[in-house]
């Protein structure tokens, strides 16, 4: 009767056949690639790129020369990587710099493979890791990125009162020092301050539910000797043995970072440790990533931290982003975002020419926000309405902060005169997340804000806030996408889901865009449906809907976890707001609730349900 899928666990690919092996002394072979496209393969280590040497002027030079159709194979081993040059990059939701460093660059690079082969790149202080700029058709497999001097530390609770807490930190693991009453962390040439908290529990490698960003420490009081640190707190929540992991140095870097490139997929890549967002791409077209990880290195004494920031940061991209077989735990941000970055219109030059200022501080000086023929919309800032179209003509950065965009159209007078924002609407991406887990790490686990279709399918969720948050806004960060097809099934959510409160967690599934005078007959995302899931629930909400036209939640099992008492706000296990043709139906519930199943305002709401015995 009840259709919900079984969670399959993602199963590898094969390797292509035929490939050339590491034992022959030629250094190029030709293979037929999946595709038929002649390429060379290149064995880096006959090369003299080997993990013993300072490798990387010798492969940029090689990339140099050899732009296209091939594949380069490395030899298994440790290489250290180093930010050895620099490039001046805007970065979407990164801290400023004049310059980043960057290890392995692919520039204007095109029909490329790199087999990692399992090596393992080391990473040395602030840097990324891995660029791509200008490229197509590019896959990266095989690697494990990490740093020695991890990016982020950890420490033990040894004991607590009601004023402190007290914290060993392994230096062997976490190296630090205690100087002038400052706890420094010493990544590689650079010393950083703790920025940011998250505290999880030691039995179940989770965030301790309802502490979320709310455990916060204060100035270290002293140093208690054999690296136990005492910080101050206010009456905190916490158990000894329990893993608070502590976040320093700023989001400078991505793990890797992808700019106007296309058909790039990345296969079988375990990430460690990261000095901002993981996986970076903006003004893409076309992305895969299958079997790439975000997880603690236990083996190296981490307990639960894997990354600084977000997992996969999508913006502004367009084609298909597809994620499959992945798994998160210990992020210290979303595990992945996929969004657009709508600007605010700040000054209209003539009826066809409008000058634009970025909104957000974190997101700017792009380089190609716009091309001649993108679709550009207008949306009306207050209720996120889109109010006309028209296509770009001439896109002129200014600064980082402002660009002149240039219109094949007049615009008319009451749009000019508004306060409005602009879109890119042709650089939007079509979503597919399919058999991941994601497991417990700070925040949401998918955002998403994209018209392009979502599937979000088959997989297993236990995010402390929300698993999935249907985003938007044009006033704060500017992450903008209304969604107009978005299919969510066959997921497991546990009750680990929605267990601490953050921005927008109004419901394990939380349709939560920022509209700050919501109208009724102007809803923003359109046509969710969310059926045959799985809900484990501990009297929290399981789906908050606002401003959405043809939500339909049904055919789900909602079971009544015992781990947890009621702690959420929220008072109903389903609740709407300023929604039309809702439909809430067929859903199964299994246990005593103490929330009521279902909440909407007649005013503002149309809907169909049978939630509450009633049909409205």
């Amino acid at each position: 009767m009840y259709p919900v899928r079984t969670f399959i666990s993602h199963v590898q690919k094969n390797n292509c056949k035929g490939e050339a092996g590491y034992g022959s002394s030629a250094a190029c072979r030709v293979f037929r690639s999946p595709a038929t496209v002649s390429m060379k393969t290149i064995f880096l280590s006959e090369c003299g790129i080997t993990p013993d040497r300072d490798w990387l002027p010798a492969l940029a030079e090689l990339f140099r020369s050899n732009p296209a159709d091939c594949e380069f194979v490395f030899a298994p081993g440790d290489y250290r990587l180093t930010g050895w040059q620099q490039r001046p990059l805007s970065l979407s939701n990164t801290v400023s710099l004049p310059v980043r460093n960057l290890g392995i660059v692919l520039e204007n690079m095109k029909n490329i493979r790199i087999k990692g082969s399992g090596a393992r790149l080391f990473c040395e202080g602030r840097m990324q890791p891995l660029t791509l700029l200008g490229c197509e058709n590019i896959s990266v497999e095989d690697f494990a990125i990490d740093w020695k001097k991890p990016m982020v530390a950890e420490g033990i609770v040894t004991a607590f009162s009601d004023s402190s807490v007290d914290l060993f930190i392994d230096p062997d693991v976490f190296p630090h020092t205690f100087e002038d009453g400052k706890l420094l962390f010493d990544i590689g040439g650079y010393s950083s301050e703790i920025c940011g908290i998250m505290q999880f529990d030691a039995n179940t490698r989770t965030v301790r539910r309802t502490t979320g960003d709310d455990f916060d420490l204060g100035a270290v009081l002293e140093a208690l000797g054999d690296h136990v640190y005492r910080f101050a707190a206010s009456h905190p929540d916490t158990a000894v043995g329990n893993i608070v992991v502590l976040r320093h140095n700023e989001r400078e870097h991505a793990g890797i970072f992808a700019e106007k490139s296309r058909n790039l997929t990345f296969e079988r890549i375990d990430f460690y440790s990261c000095g901002g967002l993981g996986c970076l791409c903006q003004f893409c077209d076309t992305l895969i990533f299958r079997e790439v990880n975000f997880l603690p290195n236990r083996a190296a004494g981490r307990t639960v931290v894997s990354g600084r920031d977000d997992g996969m940061h999508i913006t502004c991209c367009k084609g298909t982003v597809t994620v499959e077989g992945c798994s998160f735990l210990g992020l210290m941000d979303d595990p992945i975002n996929v969004h657009s970055c709508c600007v605010p219109a700040a000054e209209w030059l003539d009826e066809k020419t409008v000058r634009c200022r970025y909104g957000h501080r974190d997101a700017h000086g792009f380089e190609s926000w716009a091309e001649p023929g993108d679709e550009i919309v207008f949306i009306d800032r207050k209720c996120l309405a889109q109010l006309g179209t028209a296509r770009a003509v001439s896109f002129l950065r200014e600064d980082d902060k402002t660009f002149v965009l240039t219109l094949d159209q007049a615009v008319p007078d009451a749009i000019r005169a508004g306060n409005i924002a602009v879109d890119n609407i042709s650089n939007t991406a079509s979503f597919v997340c399919e058999n991941n887990r994601l497991g417990s790490c700070r925040a949401r686990g998918v955002l998403i804000s994209t018209p392009k279709p979502v599937v979000i399918r088959n997989n297993w969720f236990e995010s402390s806030g929300s698993a999935i948050l249907v985003a938007g806004d044009a006033n704060g960060w500017f992450e903008s996408g209304e969604c107009h097809d978005v299919e969510i099934e066959g997921n497991i959510f546990t009750d680990s889901c929605l267990s601490s409160m953050y921005q927008f967690c109004e419901g394990v599934i939380s349709v939560c865009p920022v509209v700050p005078k919501p109208e009724t007959d102007k809803p923003f995302h359109k046509n969710i449906r969310i059926h045959d899931n799985v809900f484990d629930s501990p009297d929290v909400p399981v789906l908050y809907g606002f401003s959405c036209d043809g939500l339909r939640f049904e055919n789900n099992r909602i079971f009544k976890s015992p781990r947890a008492e009621k702690w959420h706000p929220g008072k109903a296990m389903i609740r709407l707001e300023y929604c039309r043709n809702a439909v809430v139906f067929g859903n199964i519930w299994e246990g005593p609730f103490s929330l009521e199943r279902f909440s909407a305002d007649p005013e503002t709401c149309t809907f169909t349900t049978d939630e509450t015995g009633q049909d409205k």
